[in-house]
């Protein structure tokens, strides 16, 4: 059975078998805690994100990102 995930880069994703949580871990360890250009809370983003995953799809889709 899948296990739910939430990440701030990549958001919520299902882990189904072990090359899913080798990717999951590797995201995690490479993150770093940084201040979202979107929203401006502290999430942990790869070093090369800017916006966490809630205000990146949210610019995807064109919309306002003022909160």
């Amino acid at each position: 059975m899948p296990r739910s995930y939430y990440d701030d880069n990549f958001g919520h994703y299902d882990i189904e078998d072990e090359s899913d949580v080798e990717f999951y871990q590797d995201v995690q360890r490479r993150s770093v805690l940084k201040k979202c250009e979107g929203c401006g809370n502290k999430v942990r983003l790869l070093p090369d994100y800017g916006y966490c995953n809630s205000c990146a799809e949210k610019r995807e889709r064109g919309q306002d990102l003022e909160y």
